[in-house]
């Protein structure tokens, strides 16, 4: 059998179709997760995490983070009074495998159970008060 151009043309341009209508199919197939289900209301307090990002920024100290054993350590710049306050536990690529945690600490460092994470890239959303003043600071984090 002979095949013309119209042919071919009708061909490529039928495959062409399939193709997207099955990227279409995949599309609707991925699963996505927001970073949070609340995004306008969340926006629109954001300013304060602004204030507090900044003041945490003109601490002398800087947090710092790292493994300590079969702990996450976390040590925060000013030891000297109580600080309370809460650490989000982020995972980019699983929301199902984000947790909060709260603490409450004099020392100015705080310990996180390995076990609680699984193997991959966090982002730790730290919001911590000491005295009258909020901080917060955002550390990646690889676990092991």
């Amino acid at each position: 059998m002979k095949w013309n151009w119209g042919t071919k043309i009708g061909l490529l341009y039928t495959a062409f179709v399939v193709f997207i209508l099955v990227m279409v199919y995949l599309a609707f197939g991925q699963k996505f997760d927001l970073v949070t289900e609340d995004y306008y209301a969340e926006e629109m307090k954001y300013q304060s995490t602004i204030d507090n990002k900044a003041r945490a920024e003109n601490l002398e100290g800087n947090l710092t983070t790292g493994i300590d054993g079969p702990n996450l350590k976390i040590i925060f710049p000013q030891k000297q009074t109580l600080i309370e306050g809460t650490i989000n536990c982020f995972r980019p690529s699983d929301e199902n495998k984000d947790f909060t945690e709260d603490f409450k600490t004099e020392t100015g460092i705080h310990k996180i159970a390995l076990n609680k994470f699984i193997r991959g890239k966090y982002t730790l959303k730290i919001k911590w008060r000491e005295g009258e003043l909020d901080f917060y600071k955002e550390q990646i984090v690889i676990i092991p």
